[in-house]
């Protein structure tokens, strides 16, 4: 796979994965929150809007594919999701899947970020050549 389709790749995977979760949480906020077993009973208005800011990024992120610069927008946000998670976490605000969450979306930053900023090394030519 060349560097652009990896990129491509990695970037749709986390923007998907923003769509996703941001419809979810703006059309079944309290069912989404339930099923991650994150207890609130507050008005559903702001989970909603956490979602249609997921639906947001996600549009961001997907602009990432056109305008690369746009690709550090994802790992920024995922930084600053990992630290909001960890810290929320720490004081109680969330369940323990608060720590899974930060993992995935430290691993998504750091995939994009890899993604790319790192080229992928060629194939050797002279060890695939035959004599």
């Amino acid at each position: 796979m060349n560097q652009n389709k990896l990129q491509i790749l990695i970037i749709s995977v986390v923007a998907l994965h923003s769509f996703i979760l941001g419809f979810a949480m703006l059309i079944w906020p309290l069912q989404t929150l339930n099923a991650v077993k994150w207890g609130y009973e507050g008005t559903v208005f702001f989970p909603a809007q956490s979602g249609l800011f997921l639906l947001i990024l996600a549009g961001a992120y997907t602009a990432g594919i056109w305008i690369r610069p746009f690709a550090w927008l994802i790992v920024a946000s995922k930084a600053i999701a990992v630290v909001f998670l960890l810290t929320a976490w720490k004081l109680g605000a969330g369940p323990n899947l608060m720590l899974i969450a930060a993992l995935f979306d430290g691993l998504m930053g750091i995939s994009v970020a890899l993604a790319i900023s790192v080229p992928l090394r060629k194939a050797d030519k002279s060890a695939t050549t035959t004599s």
